[in-house]
C-alpha cells in the first residue's frame, strides 16, 4: 500500500493559516486519538492569518485558487476548500470529518480535515523524512493517522479521488509498500 503526505500548492512557504483557539482543545482532538470526542465550541474552527497585508494578497481570490491550505499552529494541519470538500466528502465520510472554519467570525469556504481512522505507522521522523514500522497496516480506504505522531497520510485511493475531481492538491509519495 502506497501511503502519501498531503502538499499545498501555495508558492510561498508564509501563506499559512493558525488556529486561535487558546485553550488548546482543538491540538488535542486533532491530534490525540482520546480526545476524538470533545465537541468543538459552536461546531466550527476560528482561524486568523497574515499573510494577505503581510503580502498585499486578495483573500478571497486566494481561496479560490487553491484545495488545500496550510495550518501550521493549533495542530489542525490539512484545511480544505470548499470545492475540495463538495467533491470529496460523500467518499471520505467514513474516514476524514470536514469541520467548517472561521476568520474574525464570519464562515469562509475553508474545512479542517479531522482524521477519523488511526494506527501504528511511523516509528520517527526527522522533517518530513520517514522511518515507518516493520509492519503497515490500517483499515482505512482513503485517510489515516498516525496513533502515536498525529501525522496525516492518504492513500493511492485518495490521489485518484483528487485527479478525478481535479483539485489542486498535492501529493508526496512516503511509503511505498
Amino acid at each position: 500500500m502506497n501511503l502519501y503526505t498531503l502538499l499545498a500548492f501555495h508558492k510561498r512557504e508564509d501563506y499559512y493559516f493558525s488556529v486561535i483557539d487558546r485553550k488548546g482543545e482543538i491540538f488535542d482532538k486533532f491530534k490525540l486519538p482520546e480526545c476524538r470526542n470533545f465537541p468543538l465550541r459552536n461546531n466550527n474552527i476560528p482561524l486568523k492569518e497574515e499573510f494577505t497585508e503581510k503580502y498585499q494578497l486578495n483573500l478571497e481570490t486566494f481561496l479560490k485558487d487553491y484545495d488545500l491550505y496550510t495550518c501550521y499552529t493549533g495542530g489542525v494541519g490539512e484545511l480544505f476548500s470548499q470545492q475540495a470538500v463538495s467533491a470529496l466528502k460523500e467518499e471520505l465520510r467514513n474516514e476524514i470529518e470536514f469541520i467548517p472554519c472561521i476568520l474574525k467570525g464570519q464562515p469562509i469556504p475553508v474545512y479542517a480535515a479531522l482524521f477519523l481512522k488511526t494506527a501504528t505507522i511511523v516509528k520517527d521522523f526527522d522533517g518530513m523524512n520517514f522511518t515507518f514500522e516493520n509492519e503497515v497496516s490500517f483499515s482505512a480506504k482513503y485517510a489515516v493517522q498516525d496513533e502515536n505522531k498525529g501525522i496525516n497520510f492518504v492513500t493511492q485511493a485518495f490521489v485518484e479521488l483528487v485527479e478525478k475531481n481535479n483539485l489542486t492538491i498535492g501529493c508526496k509519495l512516503q511509503f511505498n509498500g
